[in-house]
């Protein structure tokens, strides 16, 4: 069984050496009056496609309901764009690319992760839109799942970059939950690899 803190094998949560500077404390963050509302707007848009369109399309049709709202907003953007997977700097090719959803061109540096599935946003969601950010190098997106569940409703979770750290940011609380990458992280030894010296 995997250990609750880590996900990884071979110790239980008292006995976790994941280091304290990994931990995924929630912290304040001092984003400007200007960002706040710009976010806020830029999640009424959401709203305003899943108000209108309802469930039970697929994610392209509420991505051109939501580039539709962003033309009448004044908000320059670009869809679809095609980027290639980089491996140690040079690109995988073949049929091997990534494409954005929605990316803005001006208003906030900010990426739209397009959702329309029936379970809630999860981390392999987030991940994909920080390898997105860091490789158009933008600090603000949003991924939003036009949630298609009988109970379920709309969902935007902004994800923001500090430093070099991304954060699941809440607009309400004004606190950001740094995303942590375990399996980044430098194994912790039993001592084991010593015999192999």
């Amino acid at each position: 069984m995997p250990c609750s803190i880590c996900k990884q094998e071979g110790h239980t949560k008292t006995k976790c050496p994941k280091p304290a500077a990994l931990e995924s404390t929630p912290r304040t963050m001092a984003l400007s009056d200007e960002i706040r509302e710009k976010l806020a707007k830029l999640s009424s848009l959401c709203s305003e496609v899943a108000r209108g369109l309802g469930k039970g399309y697929i994610e392209g049709v509420y991505q051109q309901a939501l580039c539709s709202e962003l033309q009448e907003a004044g908000i320059r953007h670009v869809m679809e764009e095609t980027m290639p997977i980089l491996y140690k700097g040079r690109p995988l090719g073949g049929t091997h690319s990534q494409r954005l959803d929605v990316m803005l061109l001006n208003y906030l540096p900010f990426i739209y992760e397009l959702k329309a599935v029936s379970k809630p946003i999860s981390s392999e969601h987030h991940w994909q839109l920080v390898r997105y950010m860091t490789y158009k190098s933008q600090p603000f997106g949003a991924v939003v799942n036009f949630n298609q569940s009988d109970k379920g409703s709309l969902e935007v979770q902004f994800i923001v970059l500090q430093g070099t750290q991304h954060f699941l940011y809440d607009p309400e609380t004004q606190e950001g939950t740094p995303l942590i990458d375990y399996s980044m992280r430098p194994v912790v030894s039993d001592g084991w690899e010593e015999a192999w010296e």
